[in-house]
């Protein structure tokens, strides 16, 4: 009987020590996954700051360009043959001629219709024949 007690004490204790071995392994490969896990974390958050600040910089950009839009115009006045021209925008298209002398308008005017004087719209555009038209 002391052998048989004997043999049962010496294989708890085997299977115990092993019970105790696989759990401490099982417990630092838990560990050892759980810190690569935490750091894969930290570098996910700090790419994720790095996006945010250039996503930031480049709304700053943007919206600091969106600043010097220029409006869109609709007219140029232009000098031809000593007259003064209605151009579209595109100073390509002839909308009207008009029968305003360039020589007849304000030096500064005369120069200003000589590089393009733009016009926004038909009210500006009317606005002006009607002023210097004779």
């Amino acid at each position: 009987m002391k052998k048989t007690c004997s043999i049962r004490l010496l294989i708890s204790g085997i299977l115990i020590t092993a019970a105790l071995s696989l759990s401490l392994g099982f417990f630092a490969g838990t560990q050892k996954n759980w810190d690569a896990y935490e750091q894969r974390i930290n570098l996910l958050r700090q790419e994720k700051a790095v996006l945010l600040s250039r996503q930031q910089e480049l709304e700053k950009e943007n919206a600091t360009e969106s600043l010097h839009v220029i409006a869109p115009y609709a007219y140029v006045l232009l000098a031809e043959d000593g007259f003064v021209a209605v151009y579209q925008a595109d100073r390509e298209t002839l909308y009207a001629t008009t029968g305003i002398l360039l020589e007849n308008l304000p030096d500064s005017l005369q120069e200003e219709i000589q590089e393009g004087k733009v016009i926004d719209n038909e009210e500006q555009l009317y606005s002006f024949l009607e002023n210097y038209s004779s």
